[in-house]
């Protein structure tokens, strides 16, 4: 006899089937939602986290370049201090109107000098013969910044002048260094470059040997300090150091210290620029014989402020032109050197004379040194 079918008995197996798969899908269901949530968070969490990173990590980062560049522009401020040039100041040497001053000319004349460089012998004592450039120091510029070439063994200082020019300096191993800032060495190819056919004529009798290179600092008239050039004869290369070391240290004010090449050697431009000067090959106007400049003992100082006065026909005659009233040196003007002027004093100390102690006419702006 056919069995009843019950439904009730075909349904329960799938029905306790679904009940026992029901909690093993509502965990995988809950552990996808709980992962959902959690890779959600965290995703966002990042990008916030990572934008306030990049954000932070910009103004670190410009706050480093601002400080890096604030750094080194004091640096380039500080270093910059010294690197203006020497000043030129032998200018006005002639008693004929001309404004080459002459000064030394009248003295070679009264005295019988015939200059001859080359009899010039030089004992130059130094304090201190350390190159300081190899020790990576500014010798001649604390505005000079330092290169060193290792492979050739040569290190070179770069200086800024007023006028933003730049020259290189050849380090050679006979440099002496009096102080820091202050050295002399022999005429390096690269002066010699600068030189030739402006100061040094072609028909120069002055050996090269003769003649030494100075690096010395300054205060000019802004009182800001400076690096001048001198060119001179090795025999007073060691008293100019120290002379312009103690002018220096004391502060004591010179307008400009260039090579007169950078006037084409022409003693007039030189002296109405008010540059300080020193060695210029040239014959005294009218003679044969070698200025006292020519072969490197002789230097003016402050010419525009120390004029050189002539009186050709018994007319006074004052250059360079506008420098009148410092000729009247009552007058108190700045800048005037006078016998209490730290600058004579300095120069008389070490041997030289002044040319505003001369006769028949007055070069106030010079010092000049017999060997």
């Amino acid at each position: 006899m056919a069995k009843n079918f019950n439904y009730d008995d075909f349904n329960k197996p799938q029905k306790q089937t679904r009940e026992n798969f029901r909690p093993l899908l509502m965990a995988v269901i809950a552990i996808f939602g709980i992962g959902y949530l959690l890779v959600y968070r965290v995703y966002f969490a990042s990008q916030s986290g990572t934008g306030s990173v990049s954000e932070n990590t910009a103004v670190t980062s410009v706050s480093e370049n601002y400080s890096d560049t604030e750094k080194n522009s004091e640096n380039s401020d500080a270093l910059s201090d010294i690197y203006n040039s020497s000043e030129d100041s032998d200018s006005q040497d002639s008693s004929n109107g001309t404004g080459t001053s002459d000064s030394e000319a009248t003295e070679a004349q009264t005295s019988g000098l015939q200059t001859s460089a080359s009899q010039t012998s030089a004992s130059q004592t130094s304090a201190s013969q350390a190159p300081d450039e190899a020790s990576g120091q500014t010798s001649g510029n604390t505005e000079n910044v330092i290169s060193s070439d290792i492979s050739t063994g040569t290190s070179s200082y770069t200086k800024d002048t007023k006028t933003n020019r730049t020259e290189t300096v050849m380090y050679t191993d006979d440099r002496t260094t009096y102080q820091d800032g202050f050295f002399y060495q022999p005429i390096t190819d690269d002066i010699k470059e600068r030189i030739y056919g402006l100061s040094y004529k072609t028909d120069c009798t002055i050996p090269y040997e003769d003649l030494r290179y100075i690096s010395v600092r300054y205060y000019d008239f802004d009182n800001q300090v400076q690096t001048g050039e001198i060119i001179c004869n090795k025999a007073i290369a060691q008293d100019l150091v120290e002379i312009f070391y103690e002018l220096y240290c004391n502060e004591y004010q010179i307008d400009k210290i260039r090579l007169v090449d950078e006037y084409q050697a022409d003693d007039d431009l030189s002296c109405a620029d008010n540059n300080t000067s020193c060695f210029n090959f040239r014959t005294v106007d009218g003679t044969a014989t070698l200025s006292k400049h020519a072969q490197g003992l002789a230097i003016d100082i402050n010419p525009f402020q120390n004029p050189y006065v002539t009186y050709p026909n018994g007319k006074e005659r004052i250059s360079p032109a506008g420098s009148e009233p410092y000729a009247d040196r009552s007058s108190g003007l700045p800048h005037i050197i006078t016998e209490n002027d730290l600058c004579y004093r300095l120069f008389t100390a070490h041997g030289f004379t002044w040319g505003g102690h001369w006769k028949t006419l007055k070069d106030y702006q010079h010092f000049q040194k017999a060997l």
